[in-house]
């Protein structure tokens, strides 16, 4: 992936987190955005959130978390405003992306013909703590 459409419905290049940390100084007037995989380390972007216009996180691999600890850090601990994206998602993770902070989504083309609001709003009661719960009365 090298792009990304974001809510705008404007496309964003993407650069790698190994590519930006090389080359912040040349990158961040132009407007590009960050993918980020599974085993990307997202405190290495920390110190340069406010020069990021989009965060892509990679949930490609269905069985691995890790996605999700990215967006509530980037969200909630370190107030990244920007747009986070979820690209590459299965459609069961949608609700559990946008509880972690995650803005916006993009899912497998496999799911085109999928209705997300089912998905994304389909309960109503949770049993754990998140960024975002849309709504849903916590249960502890």
């Amino acid at each position: 992936m090298t792009s990304v459409v974001n809510s705008k419905n404007e496309s964003v290049q993407l650069v790698t987190v190994e590519k930006w940390l090389e080359s912040i100084d040349s990158l961040s007037n132009k407007g590009v955005g960050i993918i980020v995989k599974p085993t990307d380390d997202v405190g290495l972007l920390k110190d340069s959130l406010d020069k990021i216009v989009i965060i892509a996180l990679d949930f490609n691999n269905f069985d691995d978390g890790r996605g999700y600890s990215h967006a509530y850090l980037l969200s909630k601990r370190w107030k990244y405003s920007g747009e986070i994206i979820g690209v590459n998602a299965h459609i069961d993770q949608l609700q559990f992306m946008l509880r972690a902070g995650v803005t916006s989504y993009k899912l497998l083309d496999d799911y085109e013909n999928f209705d997300e609001i089912d998905y994304s709003n389909g309960f109503s009661i949770c049993y754990q703590a998140a960024a975002n719960n849309s709504g849903m009365k916590e249960k502890f």
